[in-house]
């Protein structure tokens, strides 16, 4: 049977649908949640070390759950492991002007490292855990050390092809020489001053010489 009256059309979906809210902005939870954790660990590690912290301890700093840390890694030296990296800092790309300039340029990048940054912290607890964890160790070295004696190593042997170093130069033992000081302080809590990296560079450039020959130890 016909109706009378106007035909309207059914509602259309677009007319019905309820908009959803739009989503904030910013990063997602779990991400959120992701660096709390990592901080929280850095943390408890610097405050506790290794063998003092615990995953407890780690969740209640970052404001998770137990299981929000076991989802994403199933130990705590994984869990380390992992905020070790997240403490990257780049070493600076240096200007090229001199040898002795940009090794200074490096090694203020290395105590800021070793005095300054979040990693700084750290370290007297990785010095600590060196013989009974070396593989937290290594990180340390392969992840942000290595890094910095790589760049040093090449103004060394841009010195080489300029002749502002003799060719005969132990790259790694001149490395060693040049961050040796540098390191010692850390660890003791010494303070290390502009003139303090000069004065090393200046020793350590002086016996790389051209033309210097290298005295056997006797």
């Amino acid at each position: 049977m016909r109706h009378s009256g106007p035909v309207t059309d059914p509602p259309t979906t677009a007319t019905t649908a309820t908009t959803a809210p739009a989503r904030r902005g910013g990063r997602p939870r779990s991400s959120r949640a992701h660096e709390a954790i990592l901080r929280a660990a850095l943390e408890e590690w610097a405050e506790h070390s290794l063998a003092g912290m615990t995953i407890e301890g780690v969740a209640t700093r970052a404001g998770v759950a137990r299981t929000t840390i076991y989802r994403r890694w199933s130990n705590l030296t994984d869990l380390c492991l992992d905020a070790l990296g997240h403490l990257h800092e780049p070493f600076p790309v240096p200007p090229g002007d001199s040898v002795a300039g940009d090794l200074l340029v490096l090694l203020r990048a290395l105590r800021h490292l070793l005095t300054e940054s979040r990693l700084a912290r750290l370290i007297p607890q990785l010095v600590v855990e060196a013989s009974r964890r070396p593989d937290l160790s290594l990180t340390y070295w392969n992840e942000h050390l290595m890094r910095g004696s790589s760049v040093l190593g090449d103004v060394l042997r841009r010195g080489v092809t300029d002749g502002s170093v003799r060719p005969d130069l132990d790259v790694e033992l001149v490395i060693d020489l040049l961050t040796g000081p540098l390191f010692k302080r850390s660890i003791w809590q010494l303070p290390t001053s502009d003139e303090d990296l000069v004065r090393t560079i200046e020793i350590v450039l002086a016996g790389l010489a051209p033309g210097e020959a290298a005295q056997p130890a006797s």
